[in-house]
């Protein structure tokens, strides 16, 4: 896995929606259980999630929430219950972040969402954005979740381990290839990519020009 590509892939994703810091985390080993600040919340010290990339106002790793017990707080409830968890109000009350960080930096959201394709957990994917997120935006960032875990499942699999990788925006053009192939070329309206996608149709468009994907003609 090539750390710049997913660096750039999520910063793509992510920055559209006035993301402050942008964190990943991905399932590893328990490494670090004896010093782990959350160890005594942990359900199962053989793993849990690894903080692997962060980006904006901080690239650190190493600070304390390098490690989420999978179950634990809102990040690990995530992995384990496979569902987004998007907070509006109250923020500095949950234990997201320090309270003065977030004041400082007018953090207005913070959105998570489990990485996973079929039944494997791959990781979370978290955003503090000075946004006030709505519906619409959540179902944006819940579908680019869903083609950065098909990326990231794609490069660990092990019978492509010796084979070139494709690059993270063939995959991502792919994605959005077979679903306008579903609709028939159709990206507007109830029934069209965008919508299947929870994409705004113009945010679509847009990605869809970025990645030089050209609509079919409808029959």
């Amino acid at each position: 896995m090539k750390t710049d590509e997913i660096h750039g892939l999520i910063d793509d994703l992510t920055a559209p929606f006035g993301s402050v810091l942008t964190r990943l985390w991905l399932v590893g080993p328990g490494d670090i259980c004896a010093s782990c600040l959350m160890l005594a919340e942990c359900p199962d010290q053989r793993r849990c999630l690894h903080l692997t990339l962060s980006l904006g106002t901080s690239a650190r790793l190493d600070g304390p929430f390098r490690r989420f017990p999978i179950g634990a707080r809102q990040v690990g409830r995530v992995a384990s219950e496979r569902t987004p968890f998007v907070a509006r109000d109250h923020l500095p009350s949950l234990g997201l972040a320090d309270p003065s960080w977030l004041a400082g930096h007018a953090v207005q959201s913070f959105a998570a969402f489990p990485l996973a394709v079929a039944e494997e957990l791959l990781g979370v994917l978290a955003l503090f954005s000075h946004w006030r997120l709505d519906p619409r935006d959540v179902r944006s960032l819940a579908a680019s979740a869903r083609l950065l875990a098909e990326a990231l499942a794609e490069r660990t699999e092990p019978s492509h381990a010796s084979t070139p990788l494709r690059s993270l925006a063939a995959i991502q053009r792919e994605a959005i290839e077979r679903v306008l192939a579903h609709t028939g070329g159709r990206v507007s309206g109830p029934r069209g990519a965008a919508a299947i996608l929870g994409l705004k149709s113009t945010t679509l468009h847009s990605r869809m020009r970025k990645l030089g994907v050209k609509r079919r003609p409808r029959d």
